[in-house]
Order: structure tokens, then C-alpha cells, then sequence
């Protein structure tokens, strides 16, 4: 006897349409999910926060990020400050002082920010001559504003373990300044004693650094530069001669211990830097090489013994990272950023960096950067 077979290939040719229809259906949803996958996905790191300053404090793992949200933000300049300790890893979500949106500047009104350790820090808004300055002595839980001489404008501040210094000056609206002083304080900012300075620095265009009791002063004179030092937290200063040290303005110097100086030096187009181990008294060249102001790279003196230089994406070298050691006489090519532009450079120790990298030159388009490996190698951080 045959099987009776013959309904139900009706009843399958009936149900081919059905069948059809639902496995276009499907493919439909599929593709659907796939591509809001896919926008979610964009979206996402379209959302992501842009990091636009990174602020390390000398001798510590301690490094400060300030990003900004580029999507959905709601009221300008959307910045955030993140601390991390351990590289990049983790971060703590800290606030930021009362800042004002700026157009064109993602920063909003935010000049200068830097920190003493993990409670106490600093920050200046846009102003030609700030006379207050914002400090934190909780960790950027909270800010207030504080001055050091009513009437006075801050031209300068740096941290020292224990102390701030800066130079102060009355400066009229047209832009002129008379009376620079040196000014001290603790930490809290809010005690300061002020002292003269000599009267070749009792000019514009100088950079001031200090370590512990030892503080320099850099100002490029009309032929040569002038350094002076001092080593009673600013009363007396001693003038010590530094012809290597020439600038369109002033070197910007970084105290490594009461010894060891480093100095980064504009002269036009190009930058060159110099390293000191007998406290500025003489100078060695760290850098053989040209090296473009206007290059996208970055310098970071990291210790007495070791510093990091990027040449940016201009250089002909196979490598654009180098570390300094040897005094500054010995640089070894490390490894590759290979950034458009690096806006912030932070090593923390010989073995662990942070990098902002710009691609394109716009706010969206800068993240942050880690090696773990002294530069040999680096990877994308994905901020909270």
C-alpha cells in the first residue's frame, strides 16, 4: 500500500509564502538590531569625553585628567577632572572650579590648573592679570577663591613640596607692570610673606621654579639670559651665569631636587632643552636634534636622572619618543606615539606615561593614551 502522501505537499506548497514571509521577516529584525547596534555603538564613541589637559605632580603617581563631553552636553564648557593613581587604570571623579564657557575654547575660562599632591590645588581663569586664583586644600571637593596681595596680579606660581611661591606685580590696564615681588606661602594659600626681587628681575618675560628652600629665576635679557638662585625660599638670590639658556622670553624651567634643573628653551620656530646638575650653575645640551616649537611633540622631565621627549609626526627618525638619561647627554628612541599632535605628555616613573593625542586638531577628536612599557607601546583609555 502507497503512503498517503499527496496532502501534505499541498499543505507544504501552501505553507511556502508563509514560510518566506518569515524568513524575510527575520532577516529584517536581524539587520534592524544590527544596525542600531551599530549606531548605539557609534554613538557611543561619538559620547565619548575628549581629554583636553593632563596635570602631573612631580615624584608621585598622582595624575590629573580634565576631559569634556562633546554630545549632550547642556551647559558649556562640560568639563569633568578625574584623578588616577595607578596609571590610567581607575579614576576618582573630582570637581572642578566655577568655570564660564568661552566660545571657541574647550576649556572655557580654565588657563592654569595644577596640584601640590592629592588635596591641594590651584587654578586660574582667563584674565591678563589674575589678582585671585581658585584653591582646593580637599581634594577638589571643593573651591574658593583667595589672592595674595590686594590689588596685586599673579604673574606666576609654582609648587614646592611644602610651599607655593610666585611673583606678584601691580599692573596697570594697559598692560604694564611695576613692582614685581616674590611671595610665599604654605599650601593653603591664604598666609603669604613678600619680599623684593633684584632688580634685573624686576622685569617681564621670566619663569620661575622652586624646590623645597631653592627657588630660580630665568629672564632673557637683551644679549644674554639671566638665571639667579636662591636657597632661603626666595629673600636672597645669587645671580649664576647661564648663556646656553637663550629664549625668545624665558626658559621654562622643572626642579627635579635642590641639584637638578631642566630647562625647555623657544628660540623662534624651534625649542631646545638643557639639563643642570649642580643647581643651574652649568648647562648640558639634552637635545642633538631639531625640534619644531609648532611640531605637535612634548618634553617631560620626569626625575633627576630621566626625562621624555616626543618629536611629534614631523621627524625623519623611526621612532618620534625618546628617554633622556646620562645627565642629558644620552637619548635612546623608545617607541612610537605617532599622533597628529601630543597635547599633554605625564610619566609618572621610568615605566608608566599618560598622552593626550590629537588627530585632526579638533576637541573631538583628542584621547587619552597609556604605556606601562616606558613608551614602547601604547594603548587607548577609555574615560568614564
Amino acid at each position: 500500500m502507497e503512503p498517503e502522501c499527496g496532502n501534505d505537499v499541498e499543505m507544504a506548497r501552501s505553507l511556502t509564502p508563509w514560510l518566506r514571509l518569515l524568513q524575510v521577516t527575520v532577516l529584517f529584525v536581524a539587520a534592524a538590531s544590527f544596525a542600531t547596534t551599530r549606531e548605539s555603538s557609534a554613538a557611543t564613541t561619538r559620547s565619548a569625553p575628549a581629554v583636553q589637559m593632563l596635570v602631573g605632580v612631580a615624584g608621585t603617581p598622582l595624575v590629573y585628567v580634565v576631559s569634556k563631553h562633546t554630545v549632550g552636553c547642556t551647559h558649556e564648557p562640560c568639563l569633568q577632572l578625574l584623578r588616577t593613581s595607578d596609571n590610567g587604570i581607575h579614576f576618582t571623579t573630582l570637581h572642578m572650579p566655577p568655570l564660564a564657557f568661552v566660545s571657541r575654547d574647550p576649556l572655557g575660562n580654565l588657563s592654569q590648573l595644577f596640584f601640590a599632591n592629592s588635596l591641594d590645588g590651584y587654578a586660574f581663569l582667563n584674565a591678563t592679570y589674575p589678582s585671585k586664583m581658585y584653591v582646593t586644600v580637599d581634594g577638589a571637593k571643593s573651591w574658593h577663591r583667595e589672592s595674595i596681595a590686594p590689588g596685586d596680579a599673579i604673574l606666576q606660581l609654582v609648587t614646592a613640596h611644602h610651599e607655593l611661591y610666585a611673583v606678584v606685580a601691580h599692573c596697570s590696564t594697559t598692560r604694564v607692570c611695576t613692582d614685581y615681588r616674590i611671595a610665599r606661602s604654605s599650601l593653603a594659600a591664604n598666609k603669604w610673606t613678600i619680599d623684593t626681587l633684584p632688580a634685573p628681575l624686576n622685569k617681564s618675560f621670566f619663569a620661575l621654579a622652586a624646590y623645597d628652600a631653592n627657588v630660580w629665576e630665568n629672564r632673557q635679557g637683551p644679549r644674554t639670559s639671566m638665571l639667579y638662585s636662591s636657597n632661603d625660599k626666595g629673600r636672597t638670590f645669587t645671580q649664576l651665569s647661564a648663556p646656553l639658556l637663550a629664549s625668545v622670553s624665558a626658559c621654562a624651567l622643572t626642579s627635579s631636587s635642590p641639584s637638578v634643573l631642566w630647562a625647555e628653551c623657544p628660540t623662534g620656530m624651534s625649542v631646545s632643552f638643557f639639563y643642570s646638575g649642580d643647581g643651574g650653575v652649568h648647562w648640558n645640551s639634552v637635545s642633538r636634534y631639531e625640534f619644531s616649537g609648532t611640531g605637535g611633540g612634548a618634553f617631560d622631565p620626569v626625575s633627576s636622572s630621566l626625562a621624555y621627549l616626543d618629536f611629534g609626526p614631523f621627524t625623519s627618525r623611526p621612532k618620534d619618543l625618546y628617554s633622556i638619561t646620562n645627565s642629558g647627554h644620552t637619548m635612546t628612541p623608545v617607541g612610537n606615539l605617532s599622533c597628529r599632535s601630543v597635547n599633554g605628555l605625564v610619566f609618572s616613573d621610568a615605566q608608566n606615561g599618560l598622552a593626550i593625542c590629537d588627530e585632526n586638531y579638533s576637541v573631538a577628536s583628542t584621547y587619552l593614551l597609556r604605556s606601562s612599557d616606558g613608551g614602547a607601546t601604547w594603548a587607548k583609555v577609555i574615560l568614564p
